[in-house]
């Protein structure tokens, strides 16, 4: 989908189209890792009821175009970019009875030891092996939106190399 039409207004969607992003060296063999990154619709829509939908998700649920994530969205491709290359910090949630990993993308990862809990822009993703013709792992980024973050909560914290690494070698959907 390259463009959707709300109210009348066509916005491009382009900028969530399909990037791949290597990682030097920490494939297999020492090879290059290749990340292929994609975008689910919550990343420009909330949840709404029935018949006040603007659209439906991958799962066929009804979506309300949501103008601010859509905005935040035009920056997410390097975001995402960037969350691979700096090896950012991730975690497992368990949201509606789903796991599913999120990073927090407001605090730089050298500045992780200065995490306070409160409200942060954290991106929802899940890892998928891929085929292997273009990328070695699948990165899917769900949604993105601010979220209250309690860190004493966590229990374990990953960098995101070592999830891809073991999606890459375990060969299944992380988590």
């Amino acid at each position: 989908m390259n463009e959707i039409e709300i109210a009348g207004i066509k916005r491009d969607l382009s900028h969530l189209r399909e990037v791949i992003v290597s990682v030097a060296g920490k494939g297999k063999d020492g090879a290059d890792l290749r990340v292929a990154i994609s975008f689910g619709l919550h990343t420009i829509s909330k949840g709404c009821d029935h018949g006040e939908h603007d659209m439906f998700d991958e799962n066929a649920k009804p979506r309300l175009f949501s103008e601010e994530r859509y905005a935040f969205s035009l920056g997410l491709p390097e975001l995402a970019h960037r969350m691979i290359e700096q090896n950012y910090f991730c975690w497992e949630s368990a949201d509606r009875n789903h796991a599913m990993n999120y990073a927090v993308i407001d605090v730089a990862p050298g500045r992780i030891q200065q995490l306070a809990d409160g409200t942060h822009q954290v991106v929802f993703f899940y890892l998928y092996p891929a085929s292997g013709v273009s990328a070695d792992v699948n990165l899917v980024i769900t949604s993105c939106h601010s979220r209250e973050v309690v860190f004493s909560r966590i229990k374990r914290r990953y960098n995101i190399h070592t999830l891809l690494r073991k999606c890459l070698y375990e060969a299944k959907r992380i988590p």
